[in-house]
């Protein structure tokens, strides 16, 4: 009996670490045989459909973008940063649960700590009632840290996309100029480039 319950357990974790194995890689979900009596095909497909389920969240497909251009002088008064959040087709469901957020703001810009999260829809329409933010910045500024529940398309709350809204601003003393080696990196998905210019203080 003990060896029996040994194999079925052996035979879920095969197939748990095959389904990870097989989204992670992008490839098609593959319906395992069953045998229908709970035997070593059961646990074994069983174990890749939860395997499957969880790499394909893990894999985190997303497109990670910056939405317009940012500036700000030494000393001024600060600017924001909207860094957008969608699906490739902009219509396929994501919950991929709480994920961590890691933004590295440009050369010459650091974080205030500020940071609003909403839906904006293609129509550019505003929804969803979205829990507030709770970020870190590091001693230096440069980088900003959260963890949210990424998910999009759920419901009619959450439609096209996740727009967090950032304050950002220029360092006293930075040089004049656009920089472009700035990152956000949401979980697994690709991260986006951040850019941001320093200007000349009008006043």
């Amino acid at each position: 009996m003990t060896t029996d319950v040994q194999t079925k357990r052996d035979a879920y974790k095969r197939g748990e670490e095959q389904g990870r194995a097989d989204a992670l890689a992008g490839k098609p979900y593959a319906d395992p045989p069953r045998d229908g009596a709970r035997g070593e095909k059961d646990h074994y497909a069983n174990g890749y459909d939860w395997g499957y389920e969880q790499g394909r969240a893990q894999k985190l497909d997303l497109v990670v973008w910056q939405e317009g251009g940012v500036e700000d002088a030494p000393g001024g008064l600060g600017t924001t940063i909207n860094i957008c959040v969608r699906t490739p087709n902009w219509s396929e469901t994501v919950d991929a649960g709480e994920r961590e957020h890691v933004f590295t703001a440009p050369t010459g810009f650091r974080w205030n700590g500020t940071v609003g999260a909403q839906y904006k829809r293609m129509n550019q329409t505003t929804g969803g009632s979205l829990p507030p933010v709770q970020a870190k910045v590091s001693d230096d500024g440069r980088t900003l840290t959260f963890t949210y529940h990424v998910h999009l398309n759920t419901s009619d709350q959450d439609k096209d996309c996740i727009v967090y809204t950032c304050g950002l601003e220029a360092v006293d003393e930075a040089a004049l100029g656009r920089r472009t080696d700035g990152v956000a990196q949401i979980g697994t998905a690709p991260p986006a480039r951040l850019k941001a210019e320093v200007i000349e203080d009008e006043d």
